[in-house]
């Protein structure tokens, strides 16, 4: 079933047309891997699901709702978002950063937003990280906390702009087994990435971007193992040679 379309998506930055008409229907469960080269909409394209960005043009329908200005912040609380970098807030410990939302938006109890963080913090393989404040944290660990925080408000879907690529080589496997984990309980995710082990395994669909348009989109051993496109495998071999 349908959880989110992209619809004609157009976004324009000045003369600069990042996004060239994107359609795009996610179904609930899917894990939809976007790959691409720098520069060719990925996380343009997720910001603007988001409405982070607006879009110039085109609509997204979340959930057979058309996303309106005065729905957009209906639609992130049910649209978790995890960016390259962590923006964690610095005063607050790991617990305080994953329970924010739900304390201010869900109007959840101290002690109610208390026993969610904490669970959540377990699920990231945090919980013993919960009185930490993210400038003791690792990269990974930071960023597995946003992911909790994410989480806490419940949502049906998940954004995910290039989770792993302000970490550390060694620090990437943690934060995608966390990913991992989110694929395999059922989450609807959306994975811009350069990850291509992780969309090969996990992804349930890989969907090739370039120059703003979608190139490529079909199942994992399909898009990756024998690319339509020519573009696609020229791609590929470079990202897998570096």
């Amino acid at each position: 079933m349908s959880i989110l379309a992209v619809q004609g998506l157009t976004k324009r930055f000045g003369s600069n047309e990042v996004l060239k008409g994107i359609d795009l229907e996610i179904n609930e469960g899917e894990v939809v891997a976007l790959i691409g080269a720098s520069g060719s909409g990925k996380s343009t394209l997720l910001r603007c699901i988001n409405h982070l960005e607006e879009p110039t043009a085109g609509q997204v329908v979340f959930q057979n709702e058309v996303v309106t200005a005065d729905r957009v912040n209906e639609v992130r609380r049910h649209i978790g978002m995890v960016f390259q970098r962590f923006n964690l807030f610095p005063h607050l410990t790991a617990l305080g950063n994953v329970t924010l939302a739900p304390r201010k938006v869900l109007g959840l109890s101290d002690a109610e937003a208390e026993k969610q963080g904490r669970e959540l913090l377990d699920q990231v393989h945090l919980g013993q990280k919960c009185d930490a404040l993210p400038a003791e944290l690792s990269g990974g660990q930071q960023q597995r906390v946003a992911i909790a925080r994410a989480l806490a408000l419940k949502p049906a879907a998940m954004l995910f702009d290039e989770p792993t690529s302000a970490l550390d080589p060694e620090l990437v496997g943690e934060v995608l087994e966390v990913m991992r984990d989110l694929a395999s309980s059922g989450m609807t995710m959306i994975v811009a990435t350069h990850e291509m082990g992780f969309a090969r395994d996990v992804a349930s669909r890989v969907i090739f971007l370039e120059q703003g348009r979608i190139l490529e989109d079909g199942p994992p051993s399909q898009v990756l193992e024998n690319p339509r496109e020519a573009r696609t495998r020229e791609f590929l071999a470079r990202v897998l040679r570096a």
